[in-house]
């Protein structure tokens, strides 16, 4: 699965994320007339003047584009899980039934006109809208949308299908017994899913049980709905095109945005929609041109030939930060300056509803030892040392923004219950925990931590070292491991890792999205696998507490509240975690653009909202 930056913008994602990959997109403003062709690694065409410095020959000042430098992007397929330049496409090219609003995370209708609940909270019957068409001409339809979801389920080539299947957020649906690896499995149904086309504008469709938070599924990326057909992939339908030519050439959706041109590993070109049934977008067109070498996007971004971009947080100076205003959702906005090429720019940053930590494998590291580390560090240095102190250190899996009460509950009862040290380190604590242990001077342990090659190696490099430090004057030989993110999620699977580092970007504002990842289970890969402690049976019996009060009441919203609270504190008495930060999203713009402000991490990452000064 694809792993992207929670600094970048990143989409949600139900899957373990690694905190801290280098920010790649970055915005040219108006370019027009002789524009320079951009290679694999960002570079555009330049003259050299007669003192051997570099001048940009695009013509910033003509036409309505916005030139967007990326991450490779392949597939756009909804059902398809994507990494970060592939989603920004089909941010852009497909839209949902409901929508969040700049100012909330609250789902508003988007391709809807109304809509019912029936009164068992299950049934929910929506009324499309009459003027929405797909960027091939035809009109947006109910049997549109039974299409889409039935692909999402049945489609070999879907990866979300868990999304409407598994976990509390569940369309009704049937079930058949499969082989698979010589183990009976069950699995999807094809054609049992509960959505039905009531007329040619009604959708009805009913959940397996009612769910508190099911408008936010409604507006999930993997549910945009694309023209009945278009592809084989599901029984009782040849497709109007190739799969390929659907998912990495012409995808059609009903976003702001349509393909113009796409040539696999170089550029991707959109052009608004002249037929779009929202407001139009300010660019007439996004030309995305593929960029993964760091320093070259970091260049461009001196050159000014980008208008927003990402400083890699190597050359990120947080005393050039100055913070002007703060909106509802926490987004800071203000200036950051001066840069390497003498500008002072525009800034801002949002709470992106991420954690990050490091695992241990209970059944490899002994829980003295799991103890000892969580007592030894302050989290508050891995954000300034690790991250430049951008971030809050974490000390729940659950997000700030997410704990129940939000984050004046979550410093208060962190404060007053974190059995390791609020914001400071206890080394004496650390030493007694080893020393009851049996462990000391002449009986050191030994453990290693693994962390990626590929993702942030200097910010990780630089946390390493700090817990290394500490673990040595506990008794502790901490080696450090690197290797390639796909390398260590397979042996972490495989049960081969001590500690290792990943994280979670929420896809719904909930603790329960965080808190799945925390409960004991086979296959997890947070690894609670001692035989059941106390810790782990509360855990277990509060997810199940969570999962009898799923319902939109306040009861039992309560109860979930109360059982998400239990789970974190039996997390911590068992310490299968060492918690590392709540990282937050970070923009950077010049002055001849004016760029929205991005509220959260769970909204798309759009730019339609762009003008030009």
């Amino acid at each position: 699965m694809p792993e992207t930056d929670p600094q970048d913008g990143a989409p949600r994602r139900t899957f373990l994320k690694i905190a801290g990959s280098v920010g790649t997109v970055g915005l040219a403003g108006c370019t027009g007339g002789d524009t320079g062709e951009a290679d694999g690694n960002g570079d555009t065409d330049t003259e050299t003047d007669t003192d051997g410095s570099e001048t940009n020959t695009e013509d910033e000042t003509a036409g309505n584009t916005l030139s967007l430098s990326i991450p490779d992007a392949s597939n756009f397929d909804p059902v398809q899980i994507k990494d970060d330049g592939s989603q920004l496409v089909s941010d852009h090219v497909f839209s949902e039934l409901f929508t969040l609003p700049a100012e909330s995370i609250e789902p508003t209708a988007q391709l809807v006109s109304d809509y019912t609940v029936s009164e068992d909270g299950q049934t929910y019957t929506f009324e499309l809208r009459e003027d929405v068409t797909f960027h091939n001409g035809e009109q947006l339809t109910a049997q549109d949308v039974v299409y889409s979801w039935e692909r999402l389920a049945a489609s070999e080539n879907s990866q979300e299908g868990e999304n409407i299947l598994e976990g509390g957020f569940q369309i009704a649906h049937e079930t058949t017994t499969e082989t698979v690896d010589g183990e009976e499995q069950e699995v999807y149904e094809p054609g049992s899913l509960a959505v039905e086309a009531i007329d040619e504008y009604t959708v009805e469709t009913t959940l397996e049980s009612p769910f508190f938070d099911a408008l936010f599924w409604f507006a999930y990326g993997s549910l945009s709905p694309v023209p009945e057909g278009i592809v084989g992939d599901i029984e009782g339908y040849d497709g109007e095109m190739e799969y390929s030519e659907f998912s990495s050439q012409n995808p059609i959706g009903t976003g702001p945005y349509r393909i113009e041109s796409v040539s696999t590993g170089t550029e991707v070109v959109l052009a608004a929609d002249e037929e779009y049934h929202g407001e139009q977008p300010g660019p007439d067109q996004l030309s995305m041109q593929v960029v993964t070498d760091t320093d070259a996007i970091h260049q461009r971004a001196m050159n000014r030939n980008v208008d927003v971009f990402q400083l890699p947080n190597s050359r990120f100076d947080p005393s050039k930060v100055s913070i002007d205003e703060t909106d509802d959702l926490g987004q800071e906005i203000g200036t950051y300056g001066p840069l390497d090429n003498g500008d002072t720019v525009n800034y801002s940053t949002w709470d992106e509803a991420y954690t990050a930590y490091f695992i241990f494998d209970c059944s490899r590291v002994e829980k003295p030892i799991r103890q000892a580390l969580n007592y030894a560090v302050n989290q508050e240095n891995f954000v300034e040392q690790g991250f430049r102190g951008v971030g809050e250190p974490a000390f729940h899996q659950a997000p700030p923004s997410v704990y129940p009460g939000g984050k004046e509950a979550y410093d208060r009862h962190a404060e007053e219950n974190f059995p390791y040290g609020y914001r400071e380190a206890q080394l004496d604590q650390a030493r007694s925990v080893m020393e009851d242990a049996g462990y000391g001077e002449d009986n050191r342990a030994s453990i290693t931590l693994s962390l990626y090659n590929d993702r942030n190696p200097d910010a990780y490099s630089r946390i390493a070292d700090l817990i290394r430090s500490k673990a040595q004057s506990i008794y502790i030989d901490l080696e450090i491991n690197r290797a390639p993110f796909n390398t260590i999620i397979d042996e972490a699977v495989s049960g081969n890792l001590d500690m290792y580092t990943l994280g979670n970007g929420l896809e719904y504002p909930s603790p329960m999205d965080m808190l799945k990842f925390g409960r004991p289970y086979d296959g997890n890969l947070v690894r609670w696998r001692e035989d059941p402690s106390d810790a782990s049976e509360r855990a277990a019996e509060a997810w199940e507490e969570i999962q009898d009060n799923l319902g939109p009441t306040d009861a039992e919203q309560e109860a979930r509240n109360e059982a998400f609270i239990q789970m974190e504190e039996a997390i911590w008495e068992d310490a299968i975690y060492l918690t590392n930060y709540h990282p937050r999203g970070r923009q950077w713009w010049y002055d001849h653009v004016d760029v929205p402000i991005q509220p959260s991490g769970f909204h798309d990452r759009l730019f339609d909202g762009v003008t030009f000064e």
